[in-house]
Parts: C-alpha cells; sequence; structure tokens
C-alpha cells in the first residue's frame, strides 16, 4: 500500500470544498479547481466547473451535509473521496436528501482537475426533475 504525500493536502481540499459547497460560495469553490477543472454530474454530465456550480447555486436555497467522511487512494494515486448525507433545499423550497460520493482527480499542483459526483438518481428525480436546467444562473 502506497499513501500519496499529498494525502493531508487533498483531505484539506475536500474539507474546504465542503464548507464552502454548505456556504454556497462558488467563487470559492471554484478557486479549489484547476483553470481546467470539469465537473461530472449524474444529472447535468460534465460542465467546466464554474458553469457548474453556477447552476447549482442557481437551483439551491440551501445545502446541508452531515456525517461525511473523507477517503484516499491507497494506491498513491492523486485521487480521493469524500461520502455524506447531502439534504439539499431547491431554491423553490423543495427538499431532498441522498447519499452521495465526490470523487476528486487532482492535478500536480494540488488543485483539483476533476470531480466526479455519485449517487442514486432514481429516487430523487421525480421530486427534482430539470429544475436544475431551468433554474437562471447568475
Amino acid at each position: 500500500m502506497v499513501i500519496s504525500s499529498n494525502a493531508i493536502a487533498y483531505i484539506d481540499v475536500i474539507n474546504r470544498y465542503l464548507a464552502l459547497l454548505a456556504a454556497g460560495d462558488v467563487r470559492g469553490i471554484v478557486s479549489l479547481f484547476s483553470p481546467r477543472g470539469m465537473v461530472n454530474s449524474p444529472f447535468l454530465g460534465v460542465q467546466p466547473a464554474g458553469e457548474f456550480f453556477d447552476q447549482l447555486k442557481a437551483a439551491t436555497r440551501r445545502s446541508v451535509l452531515e456525517d461525511a467522511e473523507v477517503f484516499v487512494s491507497a494506491a498513491g494515486s492523486r485521487r480521493a473521496s469524500v461520502s455524506f448525507t447531502y439534504l439539499w433545499e431547491l431554491a423553490d423550497g423543495a427538499q431532498v436528501s441522498f447519499r452521495c460520493v465526490d470523487i476528486f482527480d487532482f492535478d500536480e499542483q494540488g488543485l483539483i482537475e476533476a470531480m466526479t459526483i455519485v449517487y442514486d438518481t432514481a429516487p430523487i428525480r421525480a421530486e427534482v426533475g430539470d429544475k436544475y436546467r431551468r433554474a437562471q444562473t447568475v
């Protein structure tokens, strides 16, 4: 087993990401990504990080993250993930809750190069529907 020498730095970035996500701080979140940083979302597909988080912000009234647990690659790669429960209040007041895993791939400078969001969309599609796409970005 080879733990990356940057494991502590990755954990720190993920913890900052979680705090910024809960605060709805899009610019803060995007600053954690490389200029070419991408997000792969079950609802929205692959998008540049700034576009994804602007769209998420427009669709969100409030985010609460619970039971977060960070995992670091035991293969020595520049990858880490976090598992958490996402309590999401949409802009229209609808509320959904689901367990989620965000997988982060880091670049050589320790910035997020790609983030893949993993969760079962079936239970929440009826509630959320296409509200992401209809939300107006600022």
